[in-house]
């Protein structure tokens, strides 16, 4: 992908090669997640390139067969992990299962690729592991003053840099990660590289067969080119020299699946938990184009309850503001069209408050701006999160406010 080509279009499987893939769902074109701009910036931030999710029919792989250079994804990225609500918890509990299942000395090392804020690895830290993260964009600064962080991509030369000078790893670990890797065969047999004989490889990323059982669908962004199952990630491992353990799934971002894999051949036993999974994703039809055509016409749905439900309000001149300024935000605002509909947007996040949403340019305030001006409704972007969103502001509700909650059904919370 050249400079001057910021989007490429792959016609084949990125995981097994075939030209048998097939568009599932066109969405709307969508200008980058997670580019919320200061006012400066506006005249700049108006691309918007497609969004098109496809099926390979050979092999199941779900993706996204367009990519955006990193560079317009990464430069300026925003999201940190200790903004997740529960995450932090959820990282203890992850890391404690990890280490009771590798059986993992003290003083070894870990490697978290795609390492963020380096949240993970200081709870690995803190039970006594040595650490290391692995982070391209610019939150690697930050992190570094928490746990050793190298700012860059991961890759084979790093890999070998790292063997070289700190040894290999008896642990390697990449969250929410493989979602947003472009050559994901090359990057896995680079992890490969990295881990030490008798490692662990654990890989922990959104589940779409849990997370469209509650219509969420706005995890598909431009950032995420892999939606993977089990059967598709168990057969990249296969191909790259690895075997998968053990998958587990849990709730984080609407449901997550954890894989824990080791070398080809290695000691470990791998559970029933395996066949079970891909069997359960067969029968649920998770390889089927089918499957995919029906969800797109369940969002489109969905869609329409919340327009007939804005319409109205906005012709009375009834004030509404959105709750929610993330990536995922802006695939809804953008695919149900509602940004028209908005007048601002409060997040408790203060890295986006002061900047302005991708493509709507819709401003960001902290969430007391909704006592300052109190509007009738707020809609609440960030649905996932409904429930700590209108506890932590229940004065809004006493106060005569309104939340409308888009997903999975439509729904208005008062008093």
């Amino acid at each position: 992908m050249s400079s001057d080509e910021p989007i490429r279009l792959d016609k084949s499987c990125r995981i097994c090669g075939s030209q048998k893939t097939k568009d599932v769902w066109e969405l709307k074109p969508t200008p980058p997640g997670d580019r919320f701009v200061p006012e400066s910036q506006l005249d700049s931030s108006k691309e918007k390139h497609p969004l098109i999710l496809a099926l390979c029919e050979a092999c199941g792989y779900l993706h996204l067969p367009h990519v955006l250079d990193p560079k317009l994804i990464y430069s300026d990225y925003l999201y940190e992990s200790k903004v997740t609500l529960g995450l932090r918890q959820h990282f203890k509990e992850y890391a404690e299962k990890v280490l009771s299942i590798s059986k993992t000395a003290k003083g070894s090392m870990v490697v978290d690729l795609g390492s963020n804020d380096g949240s993970l690895l200081e709870v690995f830290q803190n039970l006594g592991m040595t650490v290391l993260g692995i982070e391209p964009s610019v939150i690697a600064l930050k992190a570094n003053d928490i746990v050793p962080t190298i700012r860059d991509y991961f890759n084979e030369e790093l890999a070998k840099n790292i063997v070289k000078n700190q040894g290999k790893a008896a642990i390697v670990t990449a969250n929410y990660m493989y979602a947003n890797i472009d050559d994901v065969k090359q990057f896995t047999r680079d992890a490969k590289e990295l881990l030490d004989e008798d490692g662990i490889f654990v890989i922990q990323t959104g589940y779409h067969p849990e997370q469209m059982k509650i219509f969420m669908f706005d995890y598909i962004y431009h950032e995420h080119i892999a939606y993977f199952t089990v059967k598709v990630l168990s057969r990249l491992l296969q191909d790259c020299g690895f075997e998968l353990l053990h998958v587990e799934t849990n709730p984080m971002k609407g449901g997550s699946v954890r894989a824990i894999a080791q070398h080809a051949g290695g000691q470990r036993k791998i559970d029933q938990s395996v066949d079970a999974f891909i069997q359960n994703e067969e029968a649920a039809g998770m390889h089927k184009c089918e499957t995919y055509f029906r969800f797109a016409e369940d969002i489109n749905d969905r869609k329409i309850a919340l327009l007939e439900l804005l319409n109205p309000l906005k012709s009375e001149n009834k004030r509404i503001v959105g709750y929610g300024a993330s990536i995922s935000t802006t695939t809804l605002a953008h695919q149900f069209e509602i940004g028209g509909h908005l007048e601002y947007i409060v997040d408790d996040n203060p890295i986006k408050q002061g900047l302005y949403s991708p493509g709507y340019h819709l401003p960001v305030y902290a969430s007391g701006k909704l006592y300052e001006d109190m509007p009738e409704y707020v809609v609440i972007l960030a649905w996932q999160y409904q429930d700590a969103i209108i506890e932590r502001n229940r004065e809004y509700l006493d106060r005569g406010g309104a939340f409308i909650v888009p997903l999975p059904d439509t729904k208005i919370v008062k008093k």
